[in-house]
């Protein structure tokens, strides 16, 4: 009966308090998170112990991710099913998980009581960073795409996660925790995946403690606490935290292993697949691991039933998403994106020892980086005996004389630096433990930095292994140590890290200023850089607010009406702009001009300021970041919204109906199909200037049916018997090609289409198609009843006065 009761009836109580607390908007949110992303994982921690075992700290976090990726998982097989994703289907299956999990395990856990005051330390410094103000910034640039992804994925659109072109998990994530509390704002959004970047931090802590010392892996954990990659994306919607917890929990767990613990090996070939599901990025640890698998399979006893199952949860887990994927007609773009705009051509030789430090020392301070380097230095020393020296000295002389000659003589880095990593794994002064970490580092090191041609802030995958590297030098050149000289040592090493934790802290969490978007007004003087180059993309996670969430409401509430442009980007603005529709065009009905922008989208600004007036302003803590512009004169003072009045009403009505731009309304209904691919869904018209000399406006609005391969240009032609009028061009104005429709998304399109001076009065057909800009082929037209009608859209006739 103590059994029963224990198993079921104490999770079966705590699940109805957390579903009753759904039922509540105070606690929603909170109950949705406990249920989706802490319980699953107690569960799995206790599954871990065994039935007589105690919870520790290494179970808590491998168990966290394990929750993580399950939920993940389970989302996944419930957006397979036809429909929307509904609230009682997730509901249902992770109750029914949670319940598994405690017939699997006993519940509640006993938790030990030992080991937790390190790594309470690690977690709040990483959770100082990534926690404070983290609801402050607006969706950035990719966080737009995955949230208004996962909007349409609730609402039934089965094919988003394959136009992803990365893992689904970044998209799961969000779908979950929104399905579950009905609203979703940035914090709320980033949570998780903050979670996750704490687990990660906590799972290299836990795997530098199995590997070295207590010192080493508190040096290694809080190197990565204050990573200015890992802090920038651990604050945002993305799927890097999920591929470092993943990674890191796989990679301890397998160490278990290799102790006798059969249990994880189940456990690291499920958080692996989890990690892929997240990223590709994922795969570069395979090296590491399989060389803890090959460690344990010398051992007989580690064959059978476990390893079996393993190899099989493994293949599973991938192939519940890659399977379908390689189906879908958008695996061969995202196979092309990612051979062409990050690889390169495949066999070819790259050198980015300088060009990824610009960006490098934007994310961490020059003083961060060179200390680390410096510290990998005197790991790679330590594997080589005295006369073994002149490897190491001949490849780091050899790899730095011909950097800076310039290719093709600079691409022989790369082989002099994969010649000493190979040096270092093959050397017998090399512990098991050391040569892990340098697989672990080197694998993605080398491959970032001499495989790809454009790795951007990919690189943050070598910086774990480094960071265990550099941990166990420092510590090693600590021990031999006095103690006196040892206390000093660390007493110098705790001003140091004092040091460097200040630089993310200006670049990432305080946002008065933001940083980033002041540059170089408020460069940080303590902090020089190599070079006054600054990149232009690969920043995330940086502080910006512009104050959107005014502009939402004031939509909603009927203020503002018509079109407008913007010089923000439509990943940004997508998010927050409700049922307004942007054109790209000259001559919107409004102008939003935000302040700072990074990636700026383009707009005449002459044309602001001859036919436009300032209307309102946004100020985000009393600083204005959004002006409004109306088209025409205006004689009143602007308006000004403070965006901390408008926040809430906003936040309250983000449910994914509202995230989705509606159809465009008043238009004349089309149904062409272009190519099987584009669908012509209708048109306005505006005759008002249709005479001799003149010009009629057209709006066509555009919807892809499948991923767009090639580039279209649109015609539209004023013909009877002869040419009387023509516009050709880009979709968008040229601003919106047709290789980056997706399925799904409607596109506005505007023409204005001379009338030629001979032009008789009279009907004149309006005529119109698409056409490959390479070739000239038109696509073949059908009609909205699906029959084939040539290549070309006999739209209307015009009536020339």
């Amino acid at each position: 009966m103590y059994r029963l009761e224990r198993r079921v009836f104490l999770p079966v109580l705590l699940l109805l308090a957390l579903n009753v607390g759904l039922a509540w908007p105070g606690t929603r949110y909170w109950a949705a998170f406990a249920l989706l992303w802490l319980l699953p994982g107690l569960g799995w921690a206790g599954w871990l112990a065994g039935p007589k075992g105690h919870v520790g700290v290494e179970e808590l976090t491998i168990g966290l991710d394990l929750g993580i990726g399950t939920v993940g998982l389970i989302t996944l097989w419930l957006h397979y099913l036809p429909g929307p994703l509904s609230l009682p289907m997730l509901l249902v299956a992770v109750n029914g998980l949670v319940i598994l999990l405690a017939f699997l395990s006993p519940f509640p856990p006993r938790f030990k009581t030992t080991g937790w005051k390190p790594l309470l330390l690690v977690i709040a410094v990483a959770a100082f960073f990534r926690l404070l103000h983290l609801g402050y910034s607006e969706f950035q640039g990719d966080e737009g795409v995955v949230v208004m992804r996962a909007a349409r994925a609730i609402l039934g659109d089965g094919a988003q996660l394959f136009y992803h072109q990365k893992g689904p998990f970044e998209v799961l994530l969000p779908l979950a925790t929104w399905t579950l509390s009905g609203t979703l704002n940035e914090w709320q959004a980033r949570l998780p995946f903050t979670l996750a970047g704490l687990v990660g931090v906590a799972g290299l802590y836990l795997l530098g403690r199995r590997l070295f010392s207590r010192r080493s892996s508190l040096i290694a954990a809080l190197l990565l606490s204050i990573n200015g990659y890992f802090v920038g994306f651990g604050r945002i919607v993305q799927y890097q935290s999920l591929v470092l917890a993943a990674t890191t929990t796989a990679l301890l767990s397998l160490w278990r292993l290799s102790e006798g613990e059969k249990r994880h090996l189940i456990a690291g070939a499920m958080l692996l697949a989890f990690g892929l599901l997240a990223h590709y990025d994922a795969a570069l640890a395979l090296p590491a691991f399989l060389y803890l698998i090959g460690r344990r399979l010398r051992d007989k006893r580690a064959w059978g039933l476990p390893l079996l199952l393993a190899v099989l949860l493994f293949g599973g887990i991938l192939a519940s998403f890659y399977l379908p994927f390689i189906r879908h007609p958008n695996f061969v773009r995202t196979a092309e994106y990612l051979s062409h705009s990050r690889l390169g051509p495949v066999g070819t030789l790259h050198n980015n020892l300088l060009s990824f430090l610009p960006l490098a020392t934007f994310y961490n301070s020059i003083y961060y980086l060179a200390s680390l380097a410096l510290l990998l230095i005197s790991a790679a020393l330590r594997s080589f005996s005295r006369w073994g020296l002149l490897i190491p000295i001949f490849c780091f002389s050899g790899a730095l004389i011909v950097l800076p000659l310039g290719p093709p003589v600079s691409l022989l880095s790369g082989p002099a630096f994969a010649l000493l990593l190979t040096t270092l794994l093959l050397s017998r002064k090399t512990p098991p433990a050391v040569r892990f970490a340098w697989l672990w580092f080197g694998a993605p090191f080398v491959f970032y930095i001499f495989l790809v041609a454009v790795p951007r802030t990919h690189v943050l995958n070598f910086f774990p292994g480094a960071s265990l590297l550099a941990a166990w030098a420092l510590d090693r050149t600590l021990e031999p140590l006095p103690r006196r000289l040892r206390l000093a040592g660390d007493a110098i090493l705790l001003v140091f890290l004092a040091f460097l934790v200040y630089y993310p802290y200006l670049m990432f969490v305080r946002h008065t200023p933001e940083v980033k978007r002041a540059w170089p007004a408020h460069r940080p003087a303590l902090y020089p850089r190599l070079t006054d180059i600054v990149p232009g993309d690969g920043y995330f996670g940086f502080p910006y607010r512009a104050g959107w969430k005014v502009v939402g409401v004031l939509i909603e509430e009927g203020v503002l009406e018509g079109t407008y442009a913007t010089n923000e980007e439509p990943e940004v603005t997508d998010r927050y702009i409700r049922g307004m529709e942007r054109t790209y065009c000259p001559g919107p009905d409004w102008y939003f001009i935000a302040r700072d922008v990074q990636d700026e989208a383009p707009f005449d600004r002459a044309e602001v300021e001859a036919e436009y007036h300032l209307w309102g302003e946004v100020r985000v803590e009393g600083e204005t970041k959004l002006w409004l512009y109306r088209r025409g004169r205006g004689t009143e003072p602007p308006r000004v919204y403070h965006v901390e009045d408008y926040e809430a009403d906003f936040n309250a009505g983000a449910t994914p109906e509202n995230t989705l731009p509606p159809p465009p309304a008043d238009y004349t209904p089309a149904g062409y199909t272009l190519g099987n691919m584009i669908r012509l869904l209708g048109y306005r018209l505006d005759t008002g200037d249709s005479r001799p000399g003149g010009s009629i406006h057209l709006v066509l609005y555009w919807e892809a049916l499948a991923p767009v391969k090639g580039q279209y240009q649109v015609f539209n032609q004023l013909y009877d018997s002869a040419k009387r009028g023509q516009k050709d061009g880009t979709p968008g104005c040229g601003l919106r090609p047709t290789i980056l429709w997706e399925p799904g998304q409607v596109l506005r399109d505007e023409y204005t289409i001379p009338i030629y001076s001979s032009t008789p009065p009279g009907e004149v057909p309006l005529l119109l198609g698409m056409y490959r800009l390479d070739s000239g082929e038109r696509l073949p037209v059908r009609s909205s009843d699906g029959i084939p009608i040539g290549d070309t859209i006999l739209l209307t006739t015009v009536t020339v006065r």
